[in-house]
């Protein structure tokens, strides 16, 4: 960086004490050991390249069939405009459950649930989630979980539409 490139714009941060060594713990690990200050400015350019190459965010949660209708309804209320829905079997930490079926007792290892996958722009990213986990909470074991992963790209097929066009 050229010195009619340089900036003096200061920053104030405030942040926790686990901030500031997860911050040291991270600069730790680069090769030319940064001071604090380059650190964050290094991990704040890192989340902005984040966010360019990967706009979008892929949410796969795994719920209790009852609770798909009031998902569904959740997040086509927030503009969601495709769902992927499959019913699914599984465990979780309850390992299964014990059912009666005309008077015997038996064990059911794998549960059924339902699996959703919605794409949703970053921005819509949190209160999606938020709807999610408000609609299918009962509050017991076996409510299920919410996987979030970036996505690179999508494409509508029949119009050739890319990436954030392709999703709404």
């Amino acid at each position: 960086m050229s010195d009619s490139e340089k900036l003096d714009q200061r920053i104030q941060l405030v942040a926790s004490k686990e901030f500031g060594q997860k911050v040291d713990a991270w600069r730790r690990g680069q090769d030319d050991l940064p001071s604090r200050s380059e650190a964050i400015r290094r991990l704040v350019y890192l989340g902005l390249v984040h966010e360019e190459e990967f706009p979008m965010r892929l949410i796969t949660a795994i719920i209790r069939p009852h609770k798909y209708e009031a998902v569904r309804e959740a997040l086509a209320e927030l503009g969601v405009t495709g769902i992927t829905a499959s019913q699914v079997t599984g465990f979780g930490r309850q390992r299964g459950q014990t059912e009666m079926y005309r008077g015997a007792e038996y064990e059911v290892k794998e549960i059924p649930k339902v699996k959703i996958e919605v794409a949703v722009p970053s921005t819509m990213l949190e209160t999606a989630l938020q709807a999610i986990t408000q609609t299918a909470e009962t509050g017991k074991i076996g409510d299920g979980k919410i996987f979030v992963t970036s996505l690179s790209g999508a494409v509508r097929i029949r119009t050739g539409e890319r990436d954030e066009k392709a999703l709404i």
